[in-house]
């Protein structure tokens, strides 16, 4: 049988070895491992005991983080932290979800930057147990307000954390009062990330893989196939509606026509959006997650109402050419597409706008605020544009030109095809779009070829030398039979009463006897005759004048010159020639 043996008696060498200055170093090793899970338990801290562990781990970690994680339990930190005989807890339930967005909006929250109790001081003030308070103000601060000024507006209220009599930190009564007044005035603001400790990237991506771990098969199965369904309704509602306008289009319906062209790629995507609405509602997501899919679902149905509106521009832009189609005046045909312009800028702008403030989440009153001094720096910057601009307003109230004018411009003739807010374009006869910036209008002198009433015709009828008197006096009566013709009046609409033709036998030329003739084609009882069409009376009176005079045996005359030779015998100069020298 073995005896026992004592366990100090049996390791004699191994104390007696040791020493006193081993025993020492072993047990200095042993308090600094006790310091070491001592300053590790402080890591985390007890509850309430700082204004860290109640802000930090308290209220964001073991709270909020828990409540939005399903977990219940995480609402009896919650409590902890507001304290019950400050609150009830029904009103809780709605002031931390509260504070939570305040506190997004505020931005990311590093623990080591939040003091620990013994970096607060006391105040003068003491609580009922005799006790000096500490207290501690974490927003806002001096930098705090400066930025959120800038952003919109000073946050209305405070988040302060004091210390009670039992030494524990908790949310003032004033910052719980006020919780609901400051959530006005910040949720309007684009929100951030918490704290350090739950958005980082392995968190975030935590975040997204519970929607994958939370998230069953038939889920995934349900987001397919609404994306399936939404895809193919969005086609056949498109192919639908288009080939709707085309049938009112062969039955000359033009405005039905264009609704229905113009609603079928908006409602596609809106078909789209609704299916993509559906389906992700089947797909389990965190709520920051879930926060950026609303937004997403939002945008694309405003963006889909706003296509719509914008393409629906049409449709009051083909009824007002109608109307302008129905007047005289040209100012209303320059008046349709700028106001066509304008309602698509107009569109463009309040659709910016409301994804701004709906979606983003901005508030659009102080940019709408900036817009004063941003005018400023733009019309700085764009003196031309504003030049332009005015140029566009000279020419709509001044209308030197209108739309469909023939003009001659700074060596360029052409045809007015458009006039816009910063430049015309003129569309030459040889085919090309020459663009001119409408403040050169301004100080310039324009030719407006279609504004004039009738076109003044000068020729100069030419006859041979030869001619006899009384030729001459029938080629003047020939060309005057013609200008007075029934047939060349109707065309030429000429004005017999104040505008007659006039002929004369004016001049007598170095190599031909001259008639000149002057005759005006109207423009102004038959708006519809052109230059060309003036051409073709030119033609008419031309071949009419040389058939008379073929008739009568008159001859046009042509740059000649008559040389007379001796040995002519029909016409023999006189030469006396001397007599030989001698004879």
């Amino acid at each position: 049988m073995i005896a026992p043996t004592n366990p100090i008696t049996r390791y004699p060498a191994t104390i007696t070895r040791a020493g006193v200055r081993g025993w020492l170093l072993l047990l200095t090793l042993f308090l600094v491992g006790c310091g070491a899970a001592v300053s590790e338990e402080a890591l985390s801290e007890k509850p309430l005991a700082s204004p860290r562990a109640t802000l930090f781990y308290g209220f964001l970690v073991e709270g909020m983080n828990r409540v939005n994680e399903g977990d219940g339990e995480g609402w009896d930190s919650v409590e902890e932290c507001f304290g019950l005989s400050q609150v009830p807890v029904k009103d809780i339930k709605v002031l931390a979800p509260q504070l939570l967005t305040v506190l997004d909006r505020i931005g990311k929250i590093a623990k080591d930057d939040l003091p620990d109790a013994a970096a607060i001081a006391h105040t003068a003030e003491t609580s009922v147990t005799g006790k000096p308070i500490r207290r501690w103000v974490f927003f806002p601060t001096v930098a705090h307000r400066g930025i959120f000024e800038a952003l919109g507006g000073a946050p209305d209220g405070e988040i302060v954390l004091e210390q009670d009599g039992e030494d524990l930190w908790r949310f003032s009564a004033t910052t719980v009062d006020g919780i609901p007044a400051l959530y006005e005035s910040m949720k309007h603001l684009p929100p951030q990330f918490i704290a350090d400790a739950t958005h980082t990237a392995g968190e975030l991506f935590s975040v997204v893989g519970t929607t994958f771990q939370k998230t069953s098969l038939g889920s995934w199965s349900v987001l397919l196939l609404s994306i399936f369904v939404g895809l193919l309704a969005g086609k056949l509602v498109q192919s639908l509606f288009r080939h709707l306008g085309s049938r009112w289009v062969r039955r000359g319906w033009e405005m039905r026509a264009i609704v229905f062209n113009d609603l079928a790629s908006p409602a596609s995507l809106a078909l789209l959006s609704c299916a993509l609405h559906i389906g992700l509602h089947f797909i389990y997501m965190e709520p920051a997650i879930a926060g950026l899919r609303d937004r997403v679902i939002s945008f694309l149905l405003i963006l889909a109402l706003g296509w719509y509106l914008f393409n629906l521009v049409d449709v009051l832009d083909a009824a007002m050419r109608r109307l302008a189609e129905k007047t005289e005046s040209k100012l209303d045909d320059q008046i349709v597409p700028l106001v066509r312009k304008t309602l698509r800028i107009f569109l463009v702008i309040v659709f910016t706008l409301i994804v701004a403030q709906n979606v983003l989440g901005l508030d659009i009153t102080g940019w709408l605020a900036g817009l004063g001094i941003a005018g400023l720096a733009v019309s700085l910057a764009a003196q031309d544009s504003v030049k332009n601009l005015f140029g566009s307003v000279t020419i709509f109230f001044d209308n030197p030109f209108a739309v469909g004018d023939m003009i001659v411009f700074d060596g360029h003739r052409g045809t007015v095809e458009e006039i816009g807010f910063r430049s015309t374009r003129l569309r030459l006869l040889s085919g090309h779009v020459v663009t001119v910036p409408n403040m050169r209008f301004i100080d310039s002198s324009v030719e407006n070829v279609s504004a004039r009433p009738y076109i003044r015709r000068e020729m100069n009828v030419t006859i041979t030398y030869d001619t006899a008197p009384p030729d001459i006096e029938r080629a003047v009566d020939i060309m005057r039979g013609i200008l007075h013709d029934p047939e060349v009046v109707r065309e030429g609409l000429f004005d017999m009463e104040e505008m007659p033709p006039r002929i004369a036998f004016n001049e007598l030329n170095a190599d031909s006897l001259n008639i000149r003739v002057y005759y005006w084609y109207q423009f102004d009882k038959d708006p519809d005759r052109g230059f060309f069409t003036y051409l073709e009376h030119c033609q008419r009176v031309n071949m009419k004048l040389f058939e008379a005079y073929a008739e009568a045996g008159i001859e046009f005359a042509f740059p000649t010159q008559t040389l007379y030779l001796a040995g002519d015998p029909k016409r023999r100069l006189a030469i006396d020639r001397p007599e030989p020298y001698g004879a």
